[in-house]
């Protein structure tokens, strides 16, 4: 670990012993940092239950929207017997909501065009869960259920038991298939990286002993306190009316 330490440290100052230039600076301490403006071309709008959405009219490509569900919530705001359930989370709002339960939300997408992973997805980090979400819009139909979707998907998913312990065995292989020695590396860097924080014990991925063993109550609890308006927003993006969409998203 020591030696870890010294290559950290020796890492950051490289640049002053090759280049002359100074170590790298703590974003804290500039001073000259500003805030991002925003695109003027967005249309940005909160409710009043704080769900937050932001839209904007693009050309490219003709006749395609983009929407993307953003929710504030990751895997740090895991309780200890939900690690790894953030993540778990984003697989079950697939497998199940008021409008679209079991598989008929990928049957449903599959009908019109769209592919599961390479177009609709999602992932999930420390600090947010992202839905994506692109679609025709030249349908009405299509961009009224893309809405309905992303409602089901905010507040709606079903968490059937039968259908949890369905998915343990997929999220247990992703978790295989990301062991390795860089995963073994990262065991021994990230809480250094980290500064031993709770950033360094939440690993999205999680542990195979809550994964096996977790019970529906403990993923219920992340969703209903979590996926909450004020931690959510909606993005679109698209050759799509800005005003009518403003209008569907507040309805």
């Amino acid at each position: 670990m020591n030696t870890l330490r010294y290559l950290l440290l020796l890492f950051l100052f490289i640049p002053a012993i090759i280049f002359g230039q100074p170590p790298v600076k703590s974003v804290r301490n500039n001073k000259t940092a500003a805030t991002l403006p925003q695109d003027p071309a967005v249309r940005t709008g909160k409710l009043a239950n704080g769900f937050t959405y932001y839209i904007r009219h693009n050309e490219e490509p003709k006749n395609r929207v983009i929407m993307y569900l953003v929710n504030k919530a990751g895997s740090v705001l895991e309780d200890e017997d939900q690690r790894g359930l953030a993540h778990f989370m984003e697989h079950m709002n697939f497998n199940g909501t008021k409008h679209f339960p079991k598989n008929e939300l990928v049957n449903y997408l599959q009908k019109s065009g769209i592919r599961f992973g390479a177009d609709l997805n999602a992932y999930t980090s420390f600090d947010e869960t992202v839905y994506q979400l692109p679609i025709p819009s030249n349908n009405p139909e299509l961009l009224k259920g893309g809405l309905k979707i992303m409602r089901d998907w905010a507040s709606e998913a079903t968490l059937d038991p039968a259908e949890i312990d369905k998915e343990r065995g997929v999220v247990l292989e992703e978790k295989r298939l990301g062991k390795g020695a860089g995963e073994r590396m990262q065991q021994v860097y990230w809480p250094v990286l980290l500064a031993n924080s709770r950033y360094a014990r939440r690993i999205p991925i999680g542990l195979d002993t809550v994964l096996n063993n977790f019970k529906p109550s403990a993923i219920a609890r992340f969703y209903k306190d979590w996926y909450r308006p004020d931690l959510q927003a909606l993005i679109v993006v698209g050759d799509i009316n800005v005003n009518n969409m403003e209008a569907a998203i507040k309805q």
